[in-house]
C-alpha cells in the first residue's frame, strides 16, 4: 500500500537509453559518470576526476612498464582503458581506497563531514602517498589500507577486526539509529516473525526435496555445509606449495566418526557425496570436531584436480556446488528503509546455510 518512489521507498531504477552500435566500445571504456559522481558505498562518496584525467590522458598503447595504465580513444573522446585484464586490474586498484591511500583519506574526510567527528583522516594521513598495482601485488603481497569502507583498523599490522572503528572513533553504526540493533521493525520483518534474533532449527530432510531421487542404501543421509576454505581464501591460494602441503591437495568431505562408522568408512576413504542436484567424489576427512548428523566440504575448489567418475551418477563427481541450491530467504530482498538498501551481492540473497541435505556412500571402486 506504500507509492513506490525509486530510490526511496523502493529500489532506485532509472530508464537509460542506449546505442547498441557503441555497446562494445563501451563494454571496454571507463565511463564518465564515476568521474562527475565520484565513486562510494555507505552514504559516503570521494571524488576520482583528478584520477580519472590522469588516466585518459595516458597513451593508448601499452607501455614497456606493466605499471602502466593506458587510455582508450572513440568517437574523439579518450577514457580510461578496461580492454583487457590488466587495464581492468590496474584501474580497480587506482580507483579503491584500500590500495589508493588518497582516496582513502578523501573517503575519510567525507565521512567525518558525515557524522561531525575529528581525526578520522588520522587513520590515511601517513598512507596518501600509497598505491599500488598488479605488479606491486605480484612482487610481494601488501596490506590493505584503512578505508571508511570496512569497520576494522589495520594500520601499523594491527590485525582486522570487525566494528573497530565504531568502538575506537565512535563512528556510528550503519543503523536507523547509530547504534547496534537487537530489534528490526521493518514491517518484512515484523511479518517473519524476525525482528528479535530469532533461532531456526534446521529443515527437515523431508521438507528440503534434496534427496528424493537418491537412493540411500549404503549411505546416510547429512545436513551439508560448505564453510569457508581451510588451506585458502575462496580459490586463491589453494595451489601454492605451502597450501598443498597443508591440506590433502583436494577438498575432502568432513564427517563425525559415528556417521562413518555406518558407512564402513576410514579417514582418507573415497566416498560419493550425492543428492538430487548433483555430486561430488572425493576424500572422507573423519574427524570428532564435525558435529554429528552433518558433512562438511570447505568452499571455492577449483574443479581441475583429485575428481574421479561417480559410481552412482557415471558422470565425473563435481565441486562443493555441485549439490547446493539457490533458496532465499525473502527478508533478505527488504528494502527502501533506514539501513535496509537492497543491492545484488551486496545486502540481498545469500547462500542459505544448513538447509541442504546429501546422501555419504563409500565408493568401492575408483575410476579416474
Amino acid at each position: 500500500g506504500i507509492e513506490y518512489i525509486p530510490g526511496k521507498t523502493g529500489f532506485h531504477l532509472a530508464i537509460t537509453k542506449r546505442n547498441y552500435t557503441e555497446l562494445y566500445n563501451r563494454f571496454i571504456s571507463y565511463g564518465p559518470k564515476a568521474r562527475e559522481n565520484g565513486l562510494g558505498a555507505h552514504g559516503i562518496r570521494f571524488r576520482i576526476d583528478d584520477f580519472y584525467d590522469y588516466v585518459a590522458n595516458q597513451p593508448t598503447s601499452r607501455s614497456p612498464d606493466p605499471k602502466h595504465l593506458r587510455s582508450i580513444e572513440w568517437n574523439d573522446k579518450r577514457y580510461p582503458s578496461l580492454e583487457d585484464a590488466l587495464d581492468a586490474i590496474n584501474l580497480i586498484l587506482l580507483l579503491a581506497p584500500e590500495t589508493n591511500g588518497e582516496l582513502a583519506y578523501r573517503a575519510f574526510e567525507e565521512l567525518e563531514k558525515k557524522t561531525g567527528l575529528t581525526g578520522l583522516t588520522d587513520l590515511a594521513a601517513d598512507y596518501r602517498n600509497v598505491r599500488m598495482t598488479f605488479e606491486d601485488l605480484k612482487t610481494q603481497p601488501r596490506r590493505i589500507l584503512t578505508t571508511p569502507f570496512w569497520s576494522g583498523i589495520v594500520n601499523n599490522g594491527r590485525a582486522y577486526t570487525g566494528y573497530s572503528q565504531n568502538v575506537d572513533k565512535l563512528v556510528p553504526w550503519r543503523t536507523l539509529t547509530g547504534r547496534q540493533h537487537l530489534y528490526m521493525d521493518h514491517p518484512l520483518y515484523v511479518d517473519f516473525g524476525e525482528q528479535f534474533a530469532t533461532f531456526k532449527p534446521k529443515l527437515k530432510v523431508e521438507k528440503t526435496g534434496d534427496v528424493d531421487g537418491t537412493g540411500k542404501e549404503n549411505g546416510v543421509v547429512l545436513n551439508y555445509l560448505t564453510p569457508h576454505g581451510k588451506w585458502h581464501i575462496h580459490s586463491t591460494y589453494g595451489d601454492t606449495l605451502r597450501m598443498l602441503e597443508l591440506s590433502r591437495g583436494c577438498e575432502p568431505a568432513w564427517i563425525h566418526p559415528d556417521d562413518a562408522k555406518k558407512i564402513g568408512v576410514v579417514d582418507n576413504d573415497w566416498v560419493e557425496v550425492l543428492n538430487d542436484n548433483g555430486v561430488m567424489v572425493t576424500r572422507a576427512v573423519v574427524s570428532s570436531r564435525i558435529p554429528r548428523g552433518t558433512c562438511w566440504i570447505y568452499h571455492s575448489p577449483e574443479r581441475t584436480i583429485s575428481a574421479p567418475i561417480s559410481a552412482e551418477r557415471r558422470g565425473r563427481g563435481g565441486g562443493h556446488n555441485s549439490l547446493t541450491r539457490v533458496k532465499l530467504n525473502p527478508l533478505l530482498l527488504a528494502g527502501g528503509y533506514a539501513q535496509w538498501t537492497y543491492g545484488f551481492n551486496y545486502w540481498g540473497p545469500v547462500g542459505v546455510n544448513r538447509d541442504t541435505f546429501v546422501v555419504v556412500k563409500k565408493l568401492t571402486n575408483l575410476q579416474w
